[in-house]
């Protein structure tokens, strides 16, 4: 059976966390004073929503490795993986930030080199934080396959964060691959044209890539919460046998929201 243990985190991972979850607060208070406007979307809110996102991303990573075996969790890969993944959080925070305080694109833009440069640099990051996850699946799921299928019903929440990194890495590069070779997430749509939705300020018009980008990187969280919820009301062994169906559930919705942004359609 999986237990849970707790090694030293990587202080430059705890350190990313840290900043953007400091960040949260700041930014929202921007947001309520910087009245700045970019490609009809208020400057300060995709800061803010990719703060909040990499904090919980870093915290989703920082848990999934403790449930690795305690030698994989000391292991030279890992100690790499999850130092690189908190630097590329903290340089996207501080460059979201800083773009967005200058009052221009963060991602697309190449108006001068540094704009353009420091777009390739956070498009290489970005690969960064669904490789790492991906890999980080791998190993928890085999992991979870050594304990055995009586290990997985007894404690099947292991098995559901392997299946949710797993996801998290193939339809988050999917998804944003498809950003990057469309040259932004819209299909079929003028980004200043409505209607959005709240808060998200995704498209309900056309095609928008960000829908199905956000279910994809967000499985990693999907999955495991799940799960525990799961957990609290049925038998681990009848969750054990429903963590593949809904897998394949948030896998096959994440892929028909694709799907339909590559022909120009809203969502539903």
């Amino acid at each position: 059976m999986l237990t849970l243990t707790y090694p030293s985190d990587p202080p430059l991972l705890r350190s990313a966390i840290l900043l953007c979850l400091i960040a949260i607060p700041i930014t929202l208070l921007l947001l309520g004073f910087d009245r700045r406007v970019l490609d009809e979307e208020t400057l300060w809110l995709k800061p803010l929503k990719f703060h909040l996102s990499l904090a919980v991303h870093g915290i989703t990573v920082l848990i999934a490795a403790r449930f690795l075996p305690e030698a994989w969790q000391t292991h030279i890969v890992t100690k790499i993986g999850l130092v690189t993944f908190g630097a590329v959080i903290i340089y996207e925070a501080l460059f979201l930030s800083l773009q967005a305080g200058r009052g221009v694109r963060s991602h697309f833009n190449d108006a001068t080199a540094f704009d353009a440069i420091g777009g390739t640099i956070m498009a290489a990051g970005a690969g960064v934080l669904v490789a790492v996850p991906l890999l980080l699946g791998v190993a928890l799921a085999v992991a979870a396959l050594r304990a055995g299928l009586s290990g997985i019903a007894e404690n099947p929440l292991p098995f559901a964060l392997a299946l949710g990194f797993i996801l998290a890495g193939w339809l988050g590069g999917q998804t944003g691959g498809a950003i990057g070779a469309n040259g932004g997430p819209f299909v079929g749509v003028d980004p200043a044209s409505g209607p959005f939705m709240p808060l998200t300020g995704w498209s309900l018009s056309g095609g928008d890539y960000r829908i199905s980008h956000f279910l994809g990187v967000h499985a990693m969280q999907a999955l495991p919460i799940a799960a525990l919820i799961l957990l609290a009301i049925l038998p681990s062994s009848l969750v054990a046998l429903l963590t593949l169906p809904l897998a394949g559930g948030w896998a096959g919705l994440t892929l028909f929201t694709l799907a339909r942004a590559s022909e120009g359609l809203p969502p539903f």
